[in-house]
């Protein structure tokens, strides 16, 4: 089994579970449950950082893979991973400056970064697995 095999699954599985813990963390904090969230949100952060490594890796080894499909899916596929792409490069500063504010506890700035940065995020990690599915599944 190579490493094309089984490189792209584990890359994709990283944004998934790093979006399971932003979920988790948002409902902590929305039970006030503060170290709880912390915890969960760094959780979020460091899976999110281990995909972006994968991700790197994954394209130096391999290179970009093509979508080999045409017509309406070709479509689709674009209409996903265009916004995708555009969004991935404002998570990570964005979640990174979050963290900042938290850290300072500058917990108002926090949530203000915190109230649009967990929906993009979670699109981001959503359609990230579409695309992974869109490329080597269907």
């Amino acid at each position: 089994m190579g490493v094309e095999t089984w490189l792209p699954p584990l890359t994709s599985g990283m944004i998934l579970v790093s979006g399971l813990f932003l979920v988790a963390g948002w409902i902590a904090i929305k039970r006030k449950q503060r170290e709880r969230h912390h915890r969960l949100m760094l959780g979020a952060t460091i899976f999110a950082a281990l995909f972006l490594v994968l991700y790197v890796t994954r394209f130096l080894l391999l290179g970009a893979k093509p979508f080999e499909h045409g017509g309406w899916l070709r479509t689709l596929y674009f209409a996903i991973l265009i916004p995708h792409s555009i969004l991935a490069m404002v998570v990570g500063p964005a979640a990174l400056l979050a963290i900042y504010r938290a850290n300072k506890k500058q917990f108002r700035q926090h949530r203000r970064i915190g109230r649009w940065l967990v929906p993009v995020w979670l699109f981001v990690a959503a359609s990230g697995w579409v695309i992974y599915w869109m490329l080597y599944q269907l």
